[in-house]
């Protein structure tokens, strides 16, 4: 019987032999569009992305291994790290602060913030060829900081961190945020790397947060350092229990509050909206402040409304700006306290 189905192998090799190869050639076309048809898929797929800021949709992000969560305890910053971390300068916040034309005076007076810059880069760069002066915040963890931060100050725009900060929830702020249940040492070690990405900023403002900044004793952690370091604060007030703006204001660290978000809905007429309420609030108040990301219909709808500026007699200013009036009316009303004129 073996030897029978031999002598049939050996009749019918050459058909045998051509099966066999025609099997191997439908195998290898076979994994070769498997292949090919998943890495099609893995293409079309949306980048990693992340919740960029609590209440707003996900956009796509240009991002690779730092969706994980944080490991603080693996962060070791070296002794001669720590000193530089925590340079003793009164303002520098003004030092940084981008100039204001002369011709502004009373007008009313708009800031913009940009928060979330640096991750997806084309957006970026589109938010940094917008005229200014806007004002941008970028994140700590995008990469080539140095590089694109640069590029956006010689564009004339202010620069601010935009600091990590522990959410409500399950969203994840991305590494090296500052948490509630961390030790003090943990989040300093976080606040330094964050603080040590890029330089030329004038303070920092919160991403995410809703959580840490109800949170007083990490808050005074965080404030103590930013006082060391003469930098501003904006609360971007992602939570209505913020203590963010009141215990900076505690300890006289010059401070604001956003007014507007611009872009709950990434819709161009739905911004140009945003922006005309801010328009009102300006002309009543003589500032306002606005935040918004680097989403396309956000840099379609600046486009289209700084162009109407000039004839509406508002002034597009950086956040210092605005700050500086704020506080140098607060120190002059201070010292008419301290030297009330004779009656």
């Amino acid at each position: 019987m073996k030897q029978s189905g031999i002598a049939f192998f050996w009749v019918y090799r050459k058909e045998a032999l051509s099966l066999a190869g025609l099997f191997l050639l439908g195998m290898g076309f076979g994994a070769t569009w498997i292949f090919y048809d998943n890495d099609i898929k893995d293409r079309q797929k949306p980048e990693t992305s992340l919740a960029f800021e609590e209440g707003h949709n996900i956009i796509e992000v240009e991002i690779s291994d730092i969706i994980s969560k944080d490991n603080p305890e693996n962060l070791e910053l070296p002794a001669e790290k720590k000193e530089k971390a925590a340079p003793d300068r009164a303002e520098t916040w003004r030092l940084n602060a981008v100039k204001v034309a002369a011709h502004v005076g009373d007008e009313p007076q708009i800031t913009i913030v940009i928060d979330d810059l640096g991750v997806v880069k084309n957006l970026t760069l589109g938010v940094i060829g917008l005229e200014g002066p806007l004002t941008l915040s970028f994140l700590p963890y995008a990469k080539n900081l140095r590089q694109i931060t640069r590029l956006a100050a010689s564009n004339g725009h202010e620069l601010m961190v935009h600091l990590p900060m522990e959410p409500q929830g399950d969203k994840n702020p991305g590494p090296h945020a500052l948490r509630v249940d961390a030790t003090d040492g943990q989040n300093l070690k976080n606040l330094y790397f964050n603080l040590s990405q890029f330089e030329g900023y004038v303070g920092l403002n919160n991403h995410m947060g809703s959580a840490f900044t109800e949170d007083r004793a990490g808050l005074n952690i965080l404030l103590d350092e930013v006082k060391k370091r003469g930098l501003l604060v904006l609360d971007s007030r992602t939570s209505r229990g913020s203590l963010l703006a009141d215990l900076a204001s505690d300890k006289n660290i010059p401070n604001m509050t956003r007014d507007f978000f611009l872009d709950n809905m990434q819709d161009v007429d739905y911004i140009l909206g945003q922006l005309n309420k801010l328009e009102e609030m300006a002309k009543k108040r003589g500032h306002a402040i606005a935040i918004g990301h680097p989403y396309r219909e956000t840099i379609e709808a600046l486009t289209l409304w700084q162009a109407t500026l000039k004839e509406k007699g508002i002034a597009l200013v950086p956040l210092s700006h605005i700050m500086k009036k704020k506080y140098d009316n607060i120190l002059l009303a201070k010292g008419k306290e301290k030297n009330p004129s004779p009656h």
